[in-house]
C-alpha cells in the first residue's frame, strides 16, 4: 500500500493517539536514503512512449527503450533529448524490460518469455524466442544482465514459482545453455523491506489501524518493476514502482539499504539503468502526464 496514502489515512488518528504531542522527528531508519532528480532535470519522451517500461544503455549517451503495448524499440539520445530511431522487432504486447548484452539485445514480456535480437544495432531481425517456466501469474517486469555470471536475471512482480507470498524472487537465465534455473538467485523478503520503516511511528500506528479495519495484505510493500547492477560495486538495485523505493542488494543477496524516490517527477517508475561510470537513471510511465527519464542525484 502506498505509504503516502497510509499517512493521510491515519493523520487524524495519530493526533488523537498522542493527545496533541509532537511526533519524534529523529526516528529516520539507518540505511534509508531519499533520492531526488539532479537539478530537476527531466528528459521528456514523446507521446508514443507514454507507457515506457524498460531502459538499457547502448552507450553512455544513448538509451534503448521499450513500451509495453507494442514490440517496438526506441533509441533515445540524452544529447539531443529525442528518439533518434526506432524499429519493430515483434508483434504483441506486455513487453516489460530490456537488456543490452554486447551486440545483442534481450527483451522480456510479462509471462517470462525472452526475445533475443542478434546484432540489434544493424536494424530489424527476427528474434530468437525463449520460453521459460514463468507465466503471467508471476508477472515478470524486471530484466538485467549479470555479466559476472554470464546470465540474465528475471524478477517477479507478483508470485514466485513456489507461491510463497512473503518474498519476491529473482531467477537466472543462463546465456550459454539458454535455460532458466527455477531456484531463486535472489529473494527479497518483504518483512526485511518493512523493517527499514519500522522506526516511523506514524506508519506503525497506521498498520494497527488497518488491521482493525480488516486489511490482511500488510506485506504488499514491494513489487519489482526493474533491476540492474551498479557497474562499480556489483550491488543489485531493485526498483519497486509501488512505494517508489529501490532495494540495494549485495552480491550475496543481503539488503544493504532502501532508497526512496522523492518528487512528483516520479510518476510511475518502471525502468532503471546505469551508465558505465555509475550514473543512475529512472524511466517513468506517464499515466495522465508526460512520461520521462530522470537522472538521479546519488552517490554509492
Amino acid at each position: 500500500m502506498n505509504r503516502i496514502y497510509i499517512l493521510l489515512l491515519v493523520a487524524f488518528f495519530y493526533s488523537c493517539e498522542n493527545n496533541g504531542k509532537k511526533a519524534d522527528s529523529t526516528n529516520s531508519t539507518a540505511g534509508q536514503k531519499t533520492l531526488e532528480p539532479i537539478g530537476g532535470k527531466l528528459y521528456s519522451v514523446p507521446e508514443e512512449l507514454k507507457e515506457i517500461s524498460g531502459i538499457s544503455f547502448v552507450n553512455d549517451t544513448l538509451l534503448v527503450s521499450i513500451q509495453d503495448e507494442e514490440g517496438i524499440l526506441y533509441f533515445y539520445s540524452l544529447t539531443t533529448e529525442s528518439v533518434t530511431r526506432k524499429y519493430e522487432f515483434w508483434k504483441g504486447k506486455d513487453y516489460e524490460d530490456i537488456a543490452v548484452v554486447g551486440n545483442d539485445l534481450f527483451i522480456v514480456n510479462s509471462s517470462g518469455t525472452i526475445y533475443e535480437l542478434k546484432n540489434f544495432n544493424t536494424g530489424p531481425s527476427k528474434p530468437i524466442v525463449h520460453k521459460t517456466a514463468l507465466t503471467e501469474e508471476n508477472n515478470i517486469e524486471g530484466l538485467a544482465y549479470d555479466a559476472k555470471n554470464s546470465r540474465l536475471l528475471l524478477a517477479v512482480k507478483d508470485k514466485s514459482l513456489d507461491d510463497d507470498e512473503s518474498k519476491k524472487d529473482i531467477y537466472a537465465f543462463d546465456l550459454k545453455t539458454k535455460k532458466l534455473d527455477t531456484r531463486a538467485a535472489y529473494s527479497i523478503r518483504l518483512s526485511q523491506v518493512e523493517d527499514y520503516f519500522a522506526g516511523d511511528k506514524l506508519e506503525e500506528i497506521s498498520k494497527k489501524l488497518l488491521k482493525k479495519l480488516g486489511n490482511q495484505n500488510l506485506n504488499e510493500v514491494f513489487r519489482t518493476s526493474a533491476l540492474n547492477f551498479h557497474p562499480h560495486t556489483g550491488n543489485l538495485y531493485v526498483l519497486s514502482s509501488l512505494n517508489n523505493i529501490i532495494a540495494v542488494l549485495s552480491p550475496q543477496g543481503k539488503i544493504l539499504e532502501i532508497l526512496e524516490l522523492d518528487g512528483k517527477e516520479f510518476i510511475q517508475p518502471e525502468g532503471l539503468a546505469f551508465t558505465s561510470d555509475g550514473r543512475l537513471f529512472i524511466s517513468n510511465e506517464g499515466k495522465n502526464k508526460q512520461a520521462n527519464i530522470i537522472e538521479i542525484k546519488y552517490e554509492d
